[in-house]
Parts: structure tokens; C-alpha cells; sequence
């Protein structure tokens, strides 16, 4: 299962990378997306977000979203 996890502070993908190879969750962090900030991580269906998000201590994860983040369309009149 694939989920984009938007953390609270700017995290560098090694600092991700050595925090889950320490945790072990079964967490594979896939890429990082500059165009919402986020990042696309994939983890079995039996992991919940609750565990997701300890996987990634000591930073904190702000949302996890399902499908890839895009904010709305900006209004055009």
C-alpha cells in the first residue's frame, strides 16, 4: 500500500532513511515529491498510521494522505 506522509518540519531523505533502517517497521521510503512536500512511502496493508508514525520518530508526521496530496485549482473567472 502507498501513502504520502507530509511531516511537520524539513526532514532530508537520510535523516528518513536512517530513522526507519533503526525502527525497522517495514516501511520503503519510495521518493520525495517537491511539488507538495511530501513523501511517498509503501508499507503492507497490516500497518496502521498509528505505527507509521512512531516508525518515523523522533520527527513528527503532520498527515498521512491515501492518494497523492494536490491543493485545489486556483478559481479562474
Amino acid at each position: 500500500m502507498d501513502r504520502f506522509i507530509e511531516f511537520a518540519e524539513a526532514v532530508s531523505m537520510e535523516e528518513l532513511k536512517e530513522v526507519i533502517d533503526a525502527n525497522d517497521p517495514g516501511v520503503l521510503i519510495l521518493r520525495f515529491s517537491k511539488l507538495t512536500g511530501t513523501v511517498k512511502v509503501r508499507f503492507h496493508d497490516s500497518v496502521s498510521k498509528r505505527e507509521i508514525k512512531k516508525a518515523f520518530l523522533p520527527y513528527k508526521v503532520k498527515k498521512i494522505y491515501t492518494d497523492f496530496p494536490l491543493g485545489k485549482a486556483p478559481v479562474t473567472a
